[in-house]
């Protein structure tokens, strides 16, 4: 694998939430303010959950049952004042009213189980980057595992080998949302080393690119744009082995919106 030449550095824009990130009592206060018209609705679906978690009680059980019920409200969608576009704003600023609700999101998300494995995301037409550089988004970052039922998206792809990203099936609860069961979500500020492009013969518009989360590591200090270490090497033969060996792809078909686009923003170290 060879890593091109990269431009020089570029500090990521401020996250507001990183991975791990626990919603404060007034977070949650302000955000059941904002859903005061869906908390019911929503709250009914997480209290069955909770009935599920008996290790949470008191006050530990009130922060879960906020913190749900903002995940399960953004998973659900809504074309209201709390609809996605909104949300993601202000994970992307860090400013506004939806703040606390996109506290509540990520402190949601660290609630669920971890997925580890190949997943993918539809990449759309942005421009494909170079291996080696980081990428990071500000938002949550969503994906279906690789080898699923699910048809390909069409296009270039995201294949990324999760470590931390998160399964959100049992927010879901009926079979409106059965096309999304087996969603897994990355938490906001989660950091991707690019490994390598492979374009495929069939198909040499639709490159896929593969991904390394790097859990645990704070955007300013994970460097890309060098050669590849030994965890590198060993997760892009995980992800080429997990490629190898799912189905071979058929049509694109119908694929989850939110599963697709840009994986954030690069930044790259130069030499």
């Amino acid at each position: 694998m060879t890593w091109g030449a990269v431009r020089g550095a570029e500090a990521f824009a401020p996250a507001a939430f990183l991975p791990g990130y626990s919603s404060t009592e007034e977070e949650r206060a302000v955000f059941r303010t904002l859903a005061e018209a869906e908390w019911e609705r929503d709250g009914a679906a997480v209290a069955r959950m909770l009935m599920r978690m008996p290790a949470l009680r008191g006050r530990e059980q009130e922060a879960a049952r906020a913190d749900l019920i903002a995940l399960r409200l953004y998973l659900r969608g809504t074309d209201g004042p709390l609809n996605s576009a909104a949300l993601h704003r202000a994970f992307e600023t860090g400013e506004g009213r939806l703040l606390p609700y996109a506290a509540c999101v990520a402190s949601g998300l660290r609630r669920m189980p971890a997925f580890r494995g190949a997943v993918v995301r539809g990449a759309g037409p942005e421009e494909t980057p170079a291996a080696g550089s980081l990428l990071r988004d500000a938002g949550p970052l969503s994906a279906l595992p690789l080898g699923g039922d699910d048809p390909v998206p069409g296009g270039a792809r995201h294949v990324i080998w999760s470590v931390t990203g998160r399964r959100v099936r049992q927010m879901f609860d009926g079979a409106a949302h059965a096309t999304r069961t087996d969603e897994v979500v990355f938490p906001p500020g989660t950091v991707f080393r690019v490994l390598d492009i492979r374009q495929e013969s069939a198909s040499p518009a639709s490159p896929l690119i593969l991904l390394r989360e790097l859990p645990g590591i704070p955007a300013e200090s994970a460097t890309g744009g060098a050669q590849p270490d030994a965890q590198d090497n060993a997760v892009l033969e995980r992800l080429e082995a997990s490629l190898d060996g799912s189905p071979a792809a058929g049509a694109p078909g119908p694929w989850p919106e939110r599963c697709s686009g840009p994986v954030g923003s690069p930044r790259t170290d130069g030499e």
